[in-house]
C-alpha cells in the first residue's frame, strides 16, 4: 500500500509539471498578476487563509506558527483545473487552465514543544491572460486594426522556516523565502487591411528576485474564559509577510516584418508591499470547526521603477470557513473518516480600471478522503465571480477545480519528553 501511495505521488507531480497552461484572469495584467493565498485544496475550501487554524494534515504558507501540531513528516502537492467565462457588453469567451500549484515539506522536530520545520516551493502570483481588443482605429486614416494582449508567468517564492510553541501556550514561527519569477507581457496588432500586413509586435520581460520572510503567532486555548462545555480550541492568529526590494532584470523589445530591435534593458527596483492578515478559529463539540479570516496589503504603495500606478489599489481579503472533522474510532470506515469542508469569501481585488474597483466574491467546498490512516486525497470546487459589466468592464465566472495529496509518515523516532 505504501509504495503505491508513494508512486501515486510520483504520477501526481509529474502531471502537474506538464499541464497545460491556457488563459486566467485579464485583469492579471496589472502590476504582477492575481495574488495566490493558497496552493493546496484544504486551503481553497475554506476560503483560502486558515490564519489561527493548526492542521496536522495541511502546511499553510500564510502563517508558519500553525505548524506547530505537525506529529508526521508530511509531503503535500497540488494541482488545479479551472475553467473561466469571461464577458463585456459585447461578446463573451470560454477559457480553461491547468497548472501545479505547489509542494511543500514539513517534519515535527519536538512535538511538546511545537517545533516543526517546513520547506517548499508555491506561487505568490500569476499572470495568465489573452484578451483582444478589437477595430482600434487609426487617427490619420479609415483602417483599423486590433491588438493582441498576452501575458504569461508571475512570482513564486521558496522557503524554510520553523514552529515554536511557549511554555505558556502561544504558538510562533518563522520563515526565509527567497523570492523569483519571470513576467512576460506581449502586445500585437494586426492590421484588419487584408492588404496589410504590417503587424508590430511589443515585448516586455521582468525577472525579479530577491529575499522575504513570513512570521506569526498563535494564541493558546482562550476557549476557557467563555465556560462553555461545547466550545473548545478558540484560538487567535496573526501573521505578516514582508518582501525586500526585489531586484528586477528587465527586456523590451519591438518587432515587425521587417526586423526586431532591443527597445531597452536594465534592472530596476520592485516594491511589493507587505500583507497582513488575521484569524479566529474553533471548534465545536470537537468535531466542527470554524474559522474566520482577513487579509490586507496595500498594493497602492506597489512601485516598478520607483513608480506607482493608478490601477492598483489596497486589497482585502474576508474568509470563512466550516470543516467536519470525524473523532477518530478503529472501527471507523474511510468513508466515515473523510473531513467535508466549505467556504466563502469576499476579496477587494488590487485592481481598478478608470476609477472603478474590480472585487470578487466566491463559495467552495471539498473534502479529504483517506487513503490510509495518514494519507489523504483532497478535493476542493470553487466558484467565483470577478469585475463588472459596467464601464464595458469584463466580468469573469470561473470554476475552479483543485486535487493534492497530504501523505504522512512516522520518519524520524523521538522519545516522548523531547
Amino acid at each position: 500500500m505504501k509504495n503505491k501511495i508513494i508512486l501515486l505521488f510520483i504520477i501526481f507531480s509529474a502531471v502537474g509539471f506538464y499541464s497545460y497552461a491556457q488563459v486566467g484572469s485579464s485583469y492579471s495584467r496589472i502590476g504582477i498578476g492575481d495574488v495566490d493565498y493558497s496552493y493546496s485544496a484544504d486551503g481553497l475550501a475554506i476560503g483560502g487563509l486558515g490564519i489561527s487554524l493548526s492542521d496536522p494534515q495541511e502546511i499553510s504558507i500564510n502563517n508558519p506558527a500553525t505548524w506547530n501540531r505537525l506529529n508526521l513528516t508530511r509531503i503535500v502537492a497540488s494541482l488545479s483545473y479551472g475553467g473561466m467565462y469571461l464577458s463585456n457588453n459585447s461578446t463573451s469567451s470560454f477559457y480553461g487552465k491547468a497548472q501545479f500549484e505547489g509542494f511543500t515539506f514539513a517534519f515535527p522536530v519536538s512535538r511538546a514543544n511545537g517545533i516543526a520545520i517546513a520547506m517548499g516551493i508555491v506561487p505568490y502570483t500569476s499572470i495568465n491572460y489573452k484578451v483582444e481588443e478589437k477595430n482600434v482605429g487609426f487617427s490619420s486614416t479609415s483602417d483599423t486594426y486590433n491588438i493582441l494582449y498576452q501575458g504569461l508567468g508571475g512570482l513564486s517564492k521558496t522557503f524554510i522556516g520553523s514552529s515554536y510553541t511557549l511554555p505558556f501556550g502561544l504558538s510562533v514561527g518563522g520563515t526565509f523565502e527567497y523570492y523569483f519569477g519571470n513576467m512576460s507581457y506581449n502586445a500585437t496588432t494586426l492590421p484588419n487591411n487584408t492588404a496589410s500586413d504590417a503587424s508590430t509586435s511589443y515585448d516586455r520581460s521582468y525577472n525579479p528576485k530577491g529575499v522575504g520572510t513570513t512570521f506569526g503567532f498563535v494564541s493558546p486555548d482562550i476557549s476557557k474564559i467563555f465556560n462553555s462545555k461545547s466550545i473548545s480550541d478558540l484560538r487567535l492568529g496573526l501573521s505578516f509577510n514582508l518582501i525586500s526590494t526585489l531586484s528586477t532584470d528587465t527586456l523590451l523589445t519591438s518587432a515587425s516584418n521587417v526586423r526586431t530591435d532591443t527597445v531597452g534593458i536594465g534592472t530596476v527596483d520592485m516594491k511589493v508591499p507587505m500583507r497582513i492578515a488575521a484569524g479566529l478559529s474553533f471548534a465545536i463539540d470537537k468535531k466542527y470547526y470554524l474559522t474566520f479570516d482577513a487579509a490586507s496589503q496595500a498594493w497602492s504603495n506597489y512601485t516598478f521603477n520607483n513608480i506607482k500606478t493608478d490601477e492598483l489599489r489596497n486589497s482585502l481579503k474576508l474568509s470563512a470557513g466550516f470543516e467536519v472533522r470525524p473523532i477518530f474510532d478503529m472501527s471507523m470506515t474511510d468513508w466515515q473518516l473523510i473531513v467535508w469542508r466549505a467556504g466563502i469569501s469576499y476579496e477587494r481585488t488590487p485592481y481598478q480600471i478608470n476609477g472603478v474597483g474590480i472585487n470578487q466574491f466566491s463559495v467552495a467546498g471539498g473534502f479529504s478522503y483517506p487513503l490510509s490512516p495518514t494519507n489523504t486525497i483532497d478535493i476542493a470546487i470553487q466558484y467565483a465571480i470577478r469585475g463588472t459589466l459596467e464601464s464595458n468592464l469584463i466580468q469573469e465566472h470561473t470554476i475552479s477545480l483543485n486535487a493534492g495529496l497530504s501523505l504522512g509518515s512516522l520518519w524520524f523516532l523521538r522519545s516522548a519528553t523531547e
